[in-house]
């Protein structure tokens, strides 16, 4: 139903790190004999996405040594909120207060970074040294969080191969919440925005089927501090749009150091290549 929606004025956005994703690439083919619009945005000049794109971003993260994507990942966030931002100015969409706001936490969004890094990363290793011999985990997010659940997800599958499952928590799946047994880790992605108070009710939820509650917060939440077995804090105050930027950082070192506990390689996970060329 997508596919035939697609026509002369669709402009499609095309995202892969390597410009050589073999189903992204389909798509965008597809979208091109339907005389749609392609934007591309990828890592790597000359790829074939910047050739098939009638206009293409290169987001100029350098080269990726680590073949599960992490920093070429957090570029792409940032360029697509900046595309957000200069697109919602274009339209009128935010006031001129608002879009000076927005501009000016965007240029914090390293220092943030930084941050996190510095005050966490120590924390998160303790945490992936006590849960590394957990035989599964969970990742739930409401709203723009469910997508950080799923890319912490398929981090920590990436490079330690365990069974890991994410949802949106506002549609938890009667399967998921039957995986919640007695000390199964649960990791909630938990910002101040609206979603906030939900996510409070599935935490207790999870704690009452016995899980251990993994939780990232925002600097100073007390609330979810008190009901979190473990816990990871980001800078607070951050605008929603910027959110994930930080929110994925601790994900990514928790599968990073996962790896290291459990003795495998995170730079180079089996059966996992830079680009997915075939279909």
């Amino acid at each position: 139903q997508v596919g035939k929606s697609v026509n002369i004025d669709s402009t499609i956005l095309a995202l892969s790190q390597s410009g050589e994703t073999a189903d992204t690439l389909a798509a965008v083919e597809y979208a091109r004999n339907r005389a749609a619009t392609i934007l591309g945005l990828t890592n790597v000049v000359g790829s074939t996405l910047t050739r098939v794109s009638r206009a293409y971003i290169v987001q100029q993260a350098g080269p990726e040594i680590g073949v599960a994507a992490t920093k070429t990942f957090t570029a792409q966030l940032s360029v697509l909120a900046q595309l957000a931002l200069k697109l919602a100015e274009k339209r009128g969409k935010l006031s001129h207060v608002e879009m000076e706001h927005s501009k000016e936490k965007l240029k914090q969004i390293p220092e943030i970074a930084e941050k996190v890094i510095k005050t966490e990363e120590s924390i998160v290793r303790a945490i992936a040294k006590k849960y590394r011999d957990r035989p599964y985990f969970i990742f739930l997010g409401r709203g723009i969080s469910s997508a950080v659940a799923y890319e912490g997800r398929l981090k920590l599958m990436e490079t330690n191969y365990l069974p890991s499952m994410a949802d949106a928590a506002a549609e938890m799946d009667p399967g998921v919440i039957n995986l919640m047994r007695p000390g199964s880790p649960v990791v909630f992605i938990c910002p101040k925005d609206e979603t906030r108070r939900n996510i409070m009710e599935d935490i207790k939820r999870a704690k009452g089927e016995g899980a251990s509650i993994i939780s990232i917060i925002e600097e100073g939440d007390e609330e979810i501090k008190a009901l979190s077995d473990d816990y990871i804090q980001v800078v607070k105050d951050v605008p929603e749009f910027l959110c994930p930027i930080q929110f994925i950082i601790p994900l990514q070192l928790f599968a990073y150091y996962m790896a290291v506990e459990r003795g495998l390689d995170p730079d180079k996970p089996r059966h996992l290549t830079k680009a997915v060329t075939v279909k």
